[in-house]
């Protein structure tokens, strides 16, 4: 099998580990092509191309709902001028700037003699942007909505008519959680195309540790960006309400991104400074090392995830929630699209109501209290995730879904 792997934005090891799979596999070839390398001192692996390279602050701290708005605004701009010359655009990226002409001419250079089975564009808004080429190459086409895009994204009119133009072209689209595949389904993608799949979340790497529920401090953990969508002042509000309770407790907040600074001023406002603690992995070289460390020495894992003011959420489960069952903590979430896929309430871990820090805090304050639930719900936790999870299960359903593809659409017969 010969895979082609589409990313605007592409920073390795971030999340991907479909490229890397198949590299190690023989009897599969694979090749990445990426507008912009989202460098974060991570080793490029083989057969791996891109048009430019950004740095961090560049390109991850800044959203990417922020960044397609920017995005949007140009192709607009591009498009009023079109209109003012005369030319009506065919759909919104025959506007579009040069750069994007630039990235589809790029693929098709690289691609043509890899002459691959399959191609695969990562997130809605890389497929729309790359479906000239994928027209060009006569191709199966796959392509994966990972959560902005299949929430914040939707909110806008001309996005939503793409994605049904993207959607007559692909021949599969794979969502992360029952939501994601209900709401394409609702703006046009055909229920017969639509694949619910669990993206690997590295749980090999995350060996399971049964927890030491002895008499003293509680150490709650987040691994979360800081940003709207993730919860945090919720958070806030709930730990201190537990602390005032009377809990010994101690948060331990792991990320990057543009709201720590609100969330700094937050916890100072509160007066609970000497409880809390921020890791910044903007720069973190090895993720997994770093969130392994923390994962050995807290027991309770919380994300309060919401619904930020731009309609941007999870849209599928969240990775670094995955990897903590896998380490054996036990999980506290709101039932955020996707949640469902890991968290199963009052086995793996406990819901509780979103946007709700009175919710939250009633439910930490109790697993605080029951620490024989502790071991008990981590051990149903990662094995239920390892089940779902592992990167050979995961794999094998994709490279499945490639075969199917690449056996039932010939050159001849392709998708429009």
């Amino acid at each position: 099998m010969k895979v082609v792997h589409i990313w605007d934005a592409y920073a390795p090891t971030l999340f991907d580990q479909v490229h890397p799979y198949l590299l190690a596999q023989p009897e599969h070839q694979s090749m990445l092509l990426a507008a912009h390398l989202i460098e974060n001192r991570a080793a490029l692996l083989p057969n791996t191309f891109f048009l430019d390279t950004r740095s961090v602050e560049e390109d991850i701290v800044p959203s990417l709902w922020v960044r397609m708005r920017r995005r949007l605004r140009r192709e607009f701009a591009e498009a009023l001028r079109r209109l003012a010359r005369g030319k009506r655009p065919d759909s919104m990226w025959a506007g579009a700037p040069l750069a994007l002409s630039q990235f589809n001419r790029f693929c098709l250079r690289h691609a043509q003699p890899f002459a691959p089975d399959v191609i695969h564009a990562h997130f809605g808004t890389t497929g729309v942007m790359a479906l000239p080429f994928i027209r060009s190459m006569r191709r199966p086409a796959v392509v994966t909505f990972y959560g902005v895009d299949v929430s914040a994204s939707l909110r806008i009119p001309r996005w939503r008519e793409n994605f049904r133009e993207m959607f007559d072209r692909m021949s599969r689209v794979i969502v992360l959680c029952d939501a994601a595949r209900d709401r394409l389904v609702e703006i046009g993608c055909p229920a017969d195309k639509l694949v619910i799949w669990n993206l690997p979340a590295g749980v090999e790497r995350y060996p399971y540790t049964p927890r030491t529920p002895a008499a003293g401090v509680t150490r709650f953990l987040i691994a979360a960006r800081f940003v709207e969508k993730k919860g945090h002042a919720y958070l806030i509000d709930a730990f201190d309400r537990i602390v005032r309770a009377g809990i010994d407790a101690r948060l331990t907040m792991i990320g990057y991104g543009p709201f720590r600074r609100a969330v700094e001023a937050q916890i100072a406002a509160r007066g609970i400074g000497d409880r809390v603690s921020i890791i910044d992995t903007e720069l973190a070289a090895n993720f997994a090392d770093l969130y392994r460390q923390q994962l050995a020495t807290h027991d309770i894992f919380v994300l309060p995830s919401t619904t930020g003011s731009t309609g941007d959420d999870e849209g599928g489960p969240a990775l670094t929630m995955v990897c903590a069952q896998a380490a054996g903590l036990p999980v506290i979430a709101t039932p955020f699209a996707g949640a469902e896929r890991s968290l199963i309430d009052g086995v793996t871990g406990l819901f509780c109501r979103q946007d709700d820090a009175e919710s939250l805090a009633d439910r930490m304050r109790w697993l605080a209290e029951h620490r024989e639930q502790w071991n008990v719900m981590g051990e149903a936790g990662s094995r239920h995730v390892r089940q779902h999870f592992s990167l050979d299960g995961q794999m094998r359903e994709l490279i499945d879904l490639y075969a199917r593809v690449a056996a039932t659409c010939d050159s001849h017969a392709q998708p429009r």
